[in-house]
């Protein structure tokens, strides 16, 4: 099983460790970002230092990988920011979280945008959705009432994904040549996904849904 960023132990680990790497900041004026995605891009700004919940730093998949968790993010916007790729040492690791730590450091003076503008983005296999903030709202103020869950809307994705792509992964070329009433009818449940926490999914059938995760820091 891999690292479990829910688990009460590694989330006090990860509260302890920011707290000592906030005094290990540098600065990082002119340095850019290159936001690989629209997911990204439309998420960025409400990652600021202040809303920092933690830093997990952890080994898997051949290296070390350092994941930087916020709180009091609007629905939609991803709450763990992590390295594109495991790297060699925990040094590495550590230098790459202390300079996302201080980019995210300067964006603590500038009022984010307001969360009901601006579309969010639901990556569906090789494919960003654009899903209403209005509709994500709504979907998220229910998510405590409604009968279904995310072991469901994995399984509604999946059929989804068939009737656009059939036997492979949803690509923009698929998207677009679907019609207007199935490719309506994913983005209100890429909408429903992101409510719940889920922000992307994957052609993998092997694949876990991944409830908090951004594209990496790096970025994608």
């Amino acid at each position: 099983m891999g690292y479990n960023h829910n688990n009460p132990q590694n989330r006090a680990k990860a509260a302890s460790m920011l707290r000592q790497l906030k005094v290990q900041l540098v600065d990082v004026t002119g340095a850019q970002v290159e936001a690989r995605s629209n997911l990204f891009a439309a998420s960025e700004a409400y990652w600021q230092l202040s809303k920092a919940a933690g830093v997990h730093l952890y080994q898997e998949g051949g290296g070390w990988h350092a994941d930087l968790e916020f709180k009091r993010l609007p629905p939609g916007v991803p709450r763990i920011v992590g390295t594109p790729e495991p790297v060699p040492t925990r040094a590495e690791a550590v230098e790459s979280v202390v300079e996302m730590m201080s980019m995210c450091a300067q964006r603590d003076g500038i009022t984010p945008p307001d969360p009901k503008t601006g579309l969010r983005w639901f990556r569906f296999d090789d494919h960003e959705v654009p899903v209403d903030p209005e509709m994500l709202e709504h979907f998220a103020s229910r998510v405590s009432v409604v009968a279904f869950d995310a072991a469901h809307i994995k399984k509604e994705l999946d059929l989804l994904r068939a009737d656009i792509a059939g036997d492979a992964p949803v690509t923009a070329e698929a998207w677009a040549a679907a019609d207007f009433q199935l490719r309506y009818d994913a983005c209100r449940m890429c909408c429903a996904a992101m409510a719940f926490g889920i922000m992307q999914v994957s052609y993998d059938p092997q694949a876990d849904l991944e409830p908090v995760s951004a594209s990496a820091f790096g970025m994608h």
